[in-house]
């Protein structure tokens, strides 16, 4: 029997249909490319595939980051998230 890849990606913390769909669409359709590739470059090729169509957030950094290591996004170190913020300006 076929899975769907969005079934693995969904099961994921924080990771919604709108999110595991974008991912999808940029090649990432397991938790394990997810986790090789990390946050900051998946993020990074969300925002050139989708900045133009989609406002991509910071709580969507966020999300990805604690759909990588396991926890609720809103518990990543505040440290993490001013490494992950500044990636954003970076991006803009």
């Amino acid at each position: 029997m076929n899975r769907d890849p969005k079934d693995e990606l969904l099961a994921l913390r924080n990771m919604g249909p709108k999110s595991v769909t974008q991912l999808v669409d940029i090649g990432i359709t397991s938790s394990d490319q997810l986790i090789e590739l990390g946050a900051e470059e998946v993020f990074r090729r969300l925002y050139f595939r989708f900045c133009d169509e989609h406002r991509l957030s910071v709580n969507y950094l966020y999300a990805l980051e604690g759909a990588i290591k396991g926890c609720d996004w809103r518990l990543i170190p505040v440290n993490r998230k001013a490494k992950l913020k500044a990636l954003i300006k970076d991006l803009k």
